[in-house]
């Protein structure tokens, strides 16, 4: 009996696993972002990859109002995951946080240095955590919720079991469909064409849906805040929001969330650090 029990609690095990890598959470629909018949190919900046074909990498942090897209060119047979780690090898401001297991890679968090003065990391106690050349913390197991940015003005968000997870979602036209990945990023063949989509989800209460999509500057360019991403819009203001909920016209000291009001009567936010 004592036999069965361990046989059956292993079998668990490695279902769990399995379902954690393969197909993560459960299905959720989100509807998608209001640009996105709107945003083609033609209009990424970053990319990554060399080759004939080309696909999307695109990304939303719960502390960013738009979704952020990187673009990727291969020839042959890539997937996900190898979109990801060379998006990461090739952007000295973003930053992926995985655990390599025997059913493939697990994306537990993604970073973006926001303020362009470096990224880092903590782990559960405070100490700094190395990432490799590439800008990937990879980590034993799949504890992804013990994990901080330093900077509050950088774009973090990782989890697993408590804080939230990132929902890994795929598309060819994302104005007309977006669906759950039936497979985990190492899983998940590419084609020209197609569209690899990330939210986080968080687990708190709190929403995270999709923004509309804007490019992710250039590596050569030298964006600030939100960088950019609206600059074919007027701006009508531009106002700094503290810590403590204070507004200025000027910046304060520290962390800043910059709400800049167009002519249309939009509104882009952004964080930064004085």
């Amino acid at each position: 009996m004592k036999k069965f029990y361990t046989l059956l609690t292993a079998l668990l095990c490695a279902a769990t696993m399995m379902a954690q890598t393969n197909v993560p959470r459960t299905k959720i629909a989100y509807k998608a972002p209001s640009n996105a018949a709107a945003f083609s190919f033609s209009d990424i900046k970053n990319w990554s990859g060399e080759g004939s074909y080309s696909a999307a990498l695109a990304l939303k942090w719960t502390g960013s109002e738009y979704t952020w897209v990187f673009g990727y060119h291969f020839d042959g047979e890539k997937t996900g995951a190898d979109m990801i780690m060379e998006i990461a090898a090739n952007n000295p401001r973003f930053f992926v946080l995985a655990a390599s297991t025997a059913y493939g890679t697990t994306v537990g968090g993604f970073g973006w240095d926001a303020d362009n003065n470096g990224f880092e990391l903590k782990d559960a106690n405070g100490n700094t955590v190395t990432a490799d050349e590439r800008g990937v913390y990879t980590i034993s197991g799949t504890n992804f919720d013990s994990y901080t940015a330093a900077s509050e003005a950088d774009f973090w968000n990782s989890g697993w079991m408590s804080k939230g997870y990132w929902s890994y979602n795929i598309a060819t036209n994302p104005a007309e469909k977006i669906s759950y990945a039936s497979t985990g990023c190492t899983g998940r063949k590419l084609a020209d064409g197609v569209w690899d989509l990330w939210l986080f989800s968080p687990f708190s209460g709190e929403t995270n849906t999709w923004g509309d999509f804007v490019a992710v500057p250039a590596n050569q360019e030298t964006p600030t805040a939100i960088d950019d991403v609206a600059a074919d819009k007027t701006i009508a203001s531009v106002k700094y929001v503290n810590l403590a909920g204070q507004m200025s016209d000027t910046a304060f000291e520290g962390v800043n969330i910059v709400v800049t009001t167009y002519t249309d009567g939009t509104k882009a936010t952004a964080k930064c650090v004085k």
